[in-house]
């Protein structure tokens, strides 16, 4: 059987699990959306309006299920839009596959690229693991193969493939190698002494936490995780990118660590003997602190100035094996043996809890950030996927908004971009079509990225965007002040100095949305129920007052 390089192309997406393709048609990717279309070998095609946000979309989707997409765009890569997105799931471990068409097949082949040039290079710039120039049909499996293979190994990452024109279009004949068709990454583990290493400085140590971060989750490394801190009844902190690694509900929740963390964690790890970091970056901590670091790459992660022990292998099959290491007597004479440790956890945490009671039941108007965080929390289903936008919203998320269920919080909390979460959200919903998602984020992020609005209508997507309305970039006014004393062009303002913003509620109508505006307390619940039983898009303007940073100091309590 005979199929052209697209063809060909759409047949090994299908093969490899690509349930979905974002981007926009070109006249450099005309032939593969064809291909997309075809009732014999289609996929989806999920039309954008920028092509930064087909990156975002397949970005969202992974970091949702576990499972890549692919993106389109139909110019060059390396002067598209998507250079943005890409950096991003760079930054975040994320798993997305980028096609390009618009190129010719004679330019010098660069075949597979590993990234090992420093930022700014060529091959860095774009910041994917590896990339693919495809010189004939008949390459494509073998491709497809190694570049599966590279984007979800132990590091996750994007990967593009370059199909150039007269390669869509040449036929050949389909000959798909027998054998499993994604390539198996080989996954290292610890050795026996390794385990038994870290069980016992476990067990010996007094106050020990264990720092997880996205490592953990990008492992699906949860339950093993939970199983560890059970066994060894260690409480358990969240480094930036790992909230959600453990139900914060959960008797050993710390919550997250840092300035936008709680007074419960930073307590916690300030008075440490040893830290146990699990697929997180090293932490600045005290230099009598000793750490054990585990994690897929330590070169990559960079090591512990005070570490003791360094376990660079599977993160998940480390942790199952160092909770089988500990027999059930022993785990009972541990918990016995922690019992203040543990008391004092619980007291930080209530005296955490009872401090973020006045901000979540605030009557102001306009809101503080953290109130109607909570209404939301309240009205949401447990397992519901919050997507985060960056500053004040991303803050006060990761402080005070709880999340029960791993992949339930997405956030583009390394590299910050700005109209990230809008397509993010949208991804998240393909990738769990069953369960409740919501975009909150700010209106100056939200303005960066409003229009993909549009695909929600389209494709029949139905994702609440929740707005928070404070009339520019407060974060980014707060953080020149702070450092400069005095601030410009980060607030939203009419030649006169009054507060500007467009309607967001008309705007959404206007795309084809149902939509709601709040300003008082008492609006929030109603519009909340309403916009969380919509059938399709809806979204929800929210007044936040200018000087709700989203933060509470978590270093200001008197700790018990």
């Amino acid at each position: 059987m005979k199929l052209s390089g697209s063809q060909t192309l759409v047949k090994l997406l299908k093969a490899h699990g690509v349930e979905y393709v974002a981007g926009i048609p070109g006249h450099g990717s005309w032939a593969i959306v064809d291909a997309l279309h075809s009732t014999t070998h289609g996929i989806p095609f999920i039309q954008v309006m920028q092509e930064q946000s087909a990156v975002h979309l397949a970005d969202g989707y992974f970091r949702a299920c576990g499972r890549p997409m692919a993106a389109l765009v139909p110019t060059a890569i390396d002067v598209s839009k998507a250079i943005t997105g890409l950096a991003c799931a760079h930054a975040e471990a994320s798993a997305v596959l980028l096609l390009s068409g618009g190129e010719v097949a004679h330019i010098p082949v660069q075949g597979p690229i590993e990234e090992t040039a420093p930022f700014g290079s060529e091959v860095s710039s774009l910041r994917v693991k590896a990339q693919w120039l495809a010189q004939s049909p008949a390459e494509l499996p073998d491709i497809m193969r190694s570049a599966f293979a590279c984007m979800l190994d132990a590091t996750p990452g994007p990967v593009s493939l370059t199909l150039p024109l007269e390669v869509q279009y040449q036929s050949a004949e389909w000959a798909q190698a027998p054998g499993s068709v994604r390539a198996s990454s080989e996954r290292y583990t610890a050795s026996t002494s390794q385990i038994k290493q870290a069980s016992t400085f476990l067990a010996k140590a007094a106050r020990p936490v264990i720092v997880a971060g996205g490592g953990v989750l990008s492992a699906d490394a949860c339950s093993e995780l939970l199983r560890v801190a059970e066994g060894f009844s260690t409480p358990v902190i969240n480094g930036p990118d790992g909230k959600g690694c453990i139900p914060e509900d959960h008797r050993l929740a710390a919550g997250a660590t840092g300035r936008w963390g709680s007074a419960c964690a930073n307590a916690l790890l300030a008075n440490a003997d040893l830290v146990f970091l699990v697929g997180c970056r090293p932490l600045a901590l005290s230099p009598c602190v000793s750490v054990i670091q585990i994690d897929d790459d330590l070169k990559m992660q960079g090591r512990s100035a005070q570490l003791l022990l360094g376990i660079e292998a599977d993160i998940r099959s480390v942790l199952a094996n160092l909770g089988e290491a500990l027999s059930s007597e022993q785990a009972a004479h541990l918990s016995l043996q922690r019992t203040s440790y543990l008391i004092r956890l619980n007291a930080l945490r209530e005296a955490w809890e009872a401090r973020l009671t006045a901000p979540r039941t605030d009557e102001s108007a306009p809101f503080m950030i953290q109130r109607p965080l909570a209404e939301l929390r309240a009205a949401l289903e447990h397992d519901a996927v919050i997507v985060v936008g960056a500053g004040s919203v991303r803050r006060a998320v990761q402080q005070m908004f709880p999340v029960y269920v791993p992949r339930s919080h997405l956030s583009s909390s390394t590299f910050g971009a700005l109209g990230w979460a809008v397509p993010a959200a949208i991804g998240a919903k393909l990738a769990l079509p069953a369960r409740q998602v919501v975009c909150v984020v700010g209106d100056g992020d939200f303005l960066q990225a409003m229009q993909e609005m549009a695909v929600c209508v389209m494709h029949c997507i139905p994702v609440l965007f929740m707005v928070f309305n404070n009339s520019g970039y407060v974060s980014l006014r707060d953080g020149q002040t702070q450092r400069f004393g005095r601030h410009y062009a980060s607030e939203f303002n009419l030649p006169d100095g009054k507060p500007y913003s467009p309607d967001f509620t008309e705007i959404a109508r206007s795309f084809g949305l149902e939509s709601w505006r709040v300003e008082h307390a008492s609006q929030l619940a109603p519009a909340l129920h309403k916009a969380l039983n919509s059938k399709g898009p809806a979204l929800l303007e929210v007044l936040v007052s200018r000087q709700s940073t989203g933060v509470i100091d978590p270093f200001a309590d008197e700790l018990p």
